[in-house]
C-alpha cells in the first residue's frame, strides 16, 4: 500500500512541477492598433503594496519592432505628483535606445540598444532599482548597469506601477514583456503570465494582484500555430531549412527564393545556366558549412540527365552538376541525413515502383557514389511516411511509418508507432519501443524535433489517406513511447503523393515551424509555413484558469498533505485491521446526503451559457434570458453547428447538410438563402454571447468555443468521464447530478435529425454506468453506486438495472424507509408508462436478487 501511494505521489507531482516552470508573457498592442486597443497593464490593480527604502522592478524585454516608439514602464507614488517612466525610442531602421525620464522634468539616463537586441523572440534583462535612502536609481540593461542620483521618491512609498498605455500616456511600442520581478527587503512579488486568457493576472503563488486591458498572452503563441507565410509556385519547387541564417530556401529550375522570417522579407535570385537535374519530386539538402544547396532525384530521370546538381549561396549564379547516377527505384516520402563531416548524404525507406524498401543509401559527395549500408542488431521494415532527426555523435532516431514486413503493398499496410536508434559508426539498430495505437492510423512528418533537454522529440502526425486531413503535434518520451498532443492542429490537403509536411526547431528563437507543400498533378505546389513558440503546451493547460486554488504549489501543498492523510489512514487500517460495519454504513450515509438527490435543483445562473437539458435555455453575458430569440430553425441551426462542431474528428457541417435537414423540401436555391438568412440571424444573436463564433472554411460551417462559454451537455460529457476510473470523483458524480436534476437531454426537442445525438449520449451513458454500478457494488461502496443509479434513471426512468441496484444498496446501507419509497415511486411510473402494473411485489424484489448483484 505504501509503495502503491509514493508511485501515485510521483505520478501527481512531476506533471505540476513541468507546469510551474511555463513562464509566459505579454505582448502589447501597440501605436499600430487603435488608442482603445492598446494594451494597459496595471500590476497592482487588486492590492496595492507600500514600500520602504528602496525597491527593485526587473524583467525580460523584447522590442518586436525596432522601428516603433512608446512608453514601456511607468512608475508612481500613488500619494505624491512624483513619476519615472521608461521609454523606447527608434534611431533608425534597426536600432534604438531606453530612456529613462522624471516624467514632465528631464531625461536621466538614455541607453542606445544595439541592433541585435531588437526584434521579435529576441529578450533584454531590464532592471530598475530605486533607493531612496541613497536618492539613487541604478538601470540595469543585460547586466550592464547606468546610475543616476535624482530619485526623488519617499522613503515610504506606496507604488504605482504600469506597463504600456495607461490615463493620458497612449504611446505604446510593439513589445512583449515575461519573468517580472518585484522586490523590497523581504516582499517578493513574481509574475509569470501563465494566464491565457481574462484580463486578471496572478503572481506565482496564485494571488490576484493586477489588471491587464486587451492583453495577447504568450502562451497562446505556443499553442496556436500562427500562418506565416503562404507562397505558389507552377512548378515542381524544392523547400530547404536553413537554420544558420534564419531562412527558407525555395528553388525551382527558374528561381531561387531565400524567405528570412526573422526578418519576414524574400531576396530572388535567377541563374546563368540551366538546373541540370530534372525535378520530379522536389528534394534537397543543405550544406550549411559550405553554404551550397544540393537538388536531388533518386530515380525517374532520363539516362544522361543529372541526378544531383549544387550551387553556392554565397553566389547563386549558376549550377553544378555533381552526379549522374540514380537508384533502381523511386523513393516517395523517405527519410534524409546530411553528414556535412564525412560529405555524405543518407536516405532510408521510400515507395516507388510499387515497393516499399528499408535500405540506408549513402551519397559520397567527393567520390560521386552510392552505396548501400548494412547494420547489424535490430530490423527495421520496408516503409514510407517515417520522422528522422539527428540524436547524438553518429547516431540518429527513426520514428513511426507506413508499410509492411514484406514490402509488398498489395498485401495491406500497418501504421507503425516504433521507434529505433541507428548508430553510424557502430553500423547497429537498437529498437527501443514499439507502442500500440491500433485505432490510430496517422504518419509522421519526414524530420523530428528533439525537445531541449533530448529526452523527447517532437512530431506532425496526420491520417495521410484523408484528403482534408489535419496536422498534430506529438511529444514522444525517447526512453518509452510515452506521449502527449501539443498545441492545435494545422488544416492540410493531403491529395498527391508528393505533397509532404515537415517539422523543423530554430533554436534562436526557440520556434518551431511547420512546413506544408501541397502539389497538384502538373506539380504546381502551394507552401505554407505555421510556427509556434516552444516549448509547445497541451490544451488542457491552455485552458486552465489561473488562481489560487489550482496553482501548482498550492495543489502541491494540498496533495503532499493529502497523502500524508492517506498515509496516517492506512496506518490506521493496518493496525486495527478493520472498522466496524456500522460506522463505515454510518460514513457512507453522509456521502450520500451530499448528493442532495432529492432536493431540487437551485437555479443558478451563468453568464455565456447554453442548457441543453430539461428546458433549452441561452443566457448572454449580462446574465440575461435570451431563449426567446431562438425561434425554431435558429434553434435547430444552432444545434447542429453545436454538436456538429464538437464531436471528435468532426470539423463542422456541410452547407448542402444543413439544406437536407433543415428544409428539405426546398429548392436548393431557396434552402440556400433560408440558412444564408437563418445564419446570420444566429450570429447575431450570439454577439451578446463571450466565447462562442461560427466560422465557415473548408465548405464547413462550424463554432469555435472559448473558455468563457459554458455548455452542460460539454460539461456532462466532460465529467461523465472521470467516471470511467477505478476512483470516482464525489465533486464530478455531483456536477453530473446537478445537471441531470434540470430534466432529461433534449426533451425540448423531437426533430428527427436529433435522434442520433439523444441515442449517443444514451450510449455513452450505457457503456459506461452499468458496469461502474457493478463495480461498486461488488466493492460495497453503496454511497456511490445509488447517484450513478440517477443517471440512469435520467435516460429512462424504468431502467431495472438501476431500480435493482439503487433498492439494494438502501437495504445495505440500512435505509429501508428510503428503499420501499424507491420502490412505490418505481412502479407508479411504470403503471403510467406501460399502462399495466409492475409483476412483482417489494418482497419479491428483496429476495430475488439479479445475477449481477450477487
Amino acid at each position: 500500500m505504501f509503495k502503491n501511494l509514493i508511485k501515485l505521489l510521483i505520478a501527481i507531482i512531476v506533471p505540476l512541477l513541468s507546469l510551474s516552470g511555463l513562464a509566459q508573457g505579454i505582448r502589447f498592442n501597440s501605436n499600430d492598433d487603435l488608442i482603445t486597443n492598446r494594451t494597459s497593464y496595471n500590476v497592482f490593480a487588486h492590492t496595492q503594496p507600500k514600500f520602504f527604502s528602496h525597491f527593485r522592478i526587473e524583467f525580460d524585454l523584447s522590442i518586436i519592432n525596432p522601428q516603433s516608439f512608446g512608453y514601456i514602464l511607468h512608475i508612481r507614488d500613488k500619494n505624491k505628483p512624483i513619476s519615472y517612466s521608461v521609454v523606447y525610442v527608434n534611431k533608425n531602421e534597426s536600432s534604438g535606445e531606453i530612456r529613462l525620464n522624471q516624467d514632465g522634468v528631464k531625461t536621466l539616463l538614455t541607453v542606445p540598444l544595439d541592433e541585435s537586441l531588437l526584434g521579435a523572440r529576441k529578450w533584454i534583462k531590464l532592471s530598475l532599482n530605486f533607493n531612496s535612502i541613497e536618492k539613487k536609481i541604478t538601470l540595469l540593461i543585460n547586466d550592464k548597469a547606468f546610475y543616476s542620483n535624482c530619485n526623488e521618491f519617499s522613503i515610504k512609498i506606496s507604488p504605482e506601477i504600469y506597463f504600456g498605455k495607461h490615463e493620458n500616456v497612449i504611446d505604446v511600442p510593439l513589445m512583449a514583456i515575461k519573468k517580472l520581478i518585484i522586490t523590497n527587503k523581504k516582499d517578493r512579488y513574481a509574475f509569470n503570465f501563465n494566464e491565457s486568457g481574462g484580463e486578471d493576472v496572478f503572481d506565482s503563488n496564485g494571488n490576484r494582484y493586477g489588471i491587464v486591458k486587451h492583453p495577447n498572452w504568450l502562451i497562446t503563441e505556443s499553442y496556436h500555430w500562427k500562418l506565416r507565410y503562404t507562397t505558389s509556385f507552377n512548378q515542381v519547387t524544392s523547400l530547404t531549412f536553413d537554420e544558420n541564417n534564419s531562412r527558407f530556401i525555395f528553388q525551382n529550375s527558374d528561381t531561387l527564393n531565400l524567405y528570412n522570417f526573422n526578418k519576414e522579407t524574400s531576396s530572388f535570385y535567377s541563374f546563368k545556366n540551366e538546373l541540370p537535374v530534372p525535378m520530379r519530386l522536389g528534394t534537397s539538402f543543405l550544406d550549411p558549412i559550405k553554404n551550397k544547396l544540393y537538388v536531388y532525384e533518386v530515380n525517374d530521370v532520363l539516362p544522361g540527365k543529372a541526378t544531383i546538381a549544387s550551387i553556392d549561396l554565397n553566389n547563386p549564379e549558376y549550377w553544378e552538376t555533381n552526379s549522374l547516377l540514380k537508384l533502381s527505384q523511386q523513393r516517395h516520402h523517405h527519410n534524409a541525413f546530411f553528414d556535412s563531416k564525412n560529405s555524405q548524404f543518407l536516405i532510408f525507406g521510400g515507395f516507388g515502383n510499387q515497393h516499399l524498401t528499408n535500405e540506408f543509401n549513402a551519397y559520397s559527395i567527393l567520390n560521386d557514389t552510392w552505396k548501400t549500408l548494412s547494420f547489424t542488431g535490430d530490423t527495421i521494415s520496408p516503409r514510407y511516411f517515417s520522422g528522422l532527426t539527428k540524436l547524438g555523435k553518429d547516431e540518429l532516431l527513426l520514428f513511426g511509418g507506413q508499410g509492411n514486413k514484406t514490402g509488398d503493398p498489395s498485401i495491406g499496410k500497418t501504421y507503425y508507432y516504433d521507434c529505433y536508434k541507428i548508430n553510424l559508426a557502430t553500423k547497429k539498430i537498437q529498437k527501443l519501443w514499439d507502442v500500440n495505437r491500433e485505432k490510430v492510423k496517422m504518419v509522421s512528418s519526414r524530420n523530428l524535433v528533439l525537445s531541449k533537454d533530448s529526452t523527447s522529440f517532437y512530431t506532425l502526425s496526420y491520417p495521410e489517406y484523408v484528403t482534408s486531413t489535419f496536422l498534430q503535434l506529438y511529444k514522444y518520451s525517447i526512453k518509452d513511447g510515452s506521449h502527449q498532443v501539443l498545441g492545435d492542429s494545422i488544416p492540410m490537403i493531403s491529395e498527391r503523393i508528393r505533397t509532404n509536411a515537415n517539422l523543423y526547431l530554430n533554436k534562436a528563437t526557440n520556434q518551431l515551424f511547420c512546413v506544408i507543400q501541397e502539389f497538384e498533378l502538373d506539380g504546381s505546389n502551394k507552401i505554407n509555413i505555421y510556427s509556434l513558440n516552444a516549448p509547445p503546451v497541451s490544451k488542457e493547460i491552455i485552458y486552465n484558469p489561473i488562481s489560487k486554488a489550482n496553482n501548482p504549489y498550492s495543489i502541491l501543498i494540498i496533495i503532499i498533505l493529502s497523502i500524508i492523510v492517506l498515509l496516517i489512514i492506512a496506518t490506521y487500517f493496518i493496525i486495527k485491521k478493520r472498522k466496524k460495519k456500522k460506522e463505515a454504513i454510518h460514513v457512507q450515509v453522509q456521502t450520500l446526503l451530499k448528493y442532495n438527490l432529492e432536493e431540487k435543483k437551485e437555479e443558478v445562473i451563468i453568464p455565456n451559457s447554453t442548457s441543453l437539458f430539461g428546458s433549452f435555455k441561452v443566457i448572454d453575458r449580462k446574465e440575461k434570458d435570451i431563449s426567446y430569440m431562438f425561434s425554431p430553425k435558429i434553434r435547430q441551426l444552432f444545434l447542429l453547428l453545436l454538436f456538429n462542431s464538437k464531436k471528435k474528428n468532426l470539423v463542422g457541417i456541410k452547407s448542402e447538410q444543413i439544406h437536407t435537414i433543415l428544409w428539405p423540401d426546398s429548392t436548393s436555391q431557396k434552402a440556400k438563402n433560408l440558412k444564408n438568412v437563418t445564419i446570420n440571424q444566429l450570429r447575431n444573436i450570439l454577439k451578446d454571447l463571450d466565447g462562442i463564433e461560427i466560422f465557415y472554411m473548408n465548405g464547413c460551417f462550424f463554432m469555435e468555443f472559448g473558455e468563457e462559454f459554458y455548455c452542460d451537455y460539454f460539461n456532462f460529457l466532460t465529467e461523465l468521464k472521470s467516471l470511467k476510473s477505478d476512483s470516482i470523483d464525489e465533486n464530478s458524480l455531483t456536477q453530473l447530478i446537478q445537471i441531470i436534476k434540470t430534466g432529461t437531454f433534449l426533451k425540448f426537442i423531437d426533430d428527427e435529425y436529433f435522434d442520433k445525438v439523444k441515442k449517443d449520449f444514451e450510449e455513452e451513458v450505457l457503456k459506461l454506468i452499468p458496469n461502474q454500478l457493478k463495480r461498486l457494488y461488488k466493492n460495497k461502496d453503496y454511497a456511490t453506486v445509488i447517484p450513478l443509479t440517477e443517471i440512469l434513471f435520467n435516460i429512462d426512468s424504468l431502467n431495472e438495472t438501476a431500480f435493482y441496484y439503487r433498492l439494494h444498496s438502501l437495504l445495505k446501507m440500512g435505509l429501508t424507509f428510503k428503499a420501499k419509497k424507491q420502490f412505490n415511486f418505481f412502479i407508479i411510473e411504470f403503471n403510467k408508462i406501460m399502462g399495466d402494473d409492475f409483476p412483482f411485489t417489494y418482497k419479491d424484489v428483496i429476495k430475488q436478487i439479479p445475477e449481477e448483484l450477487k
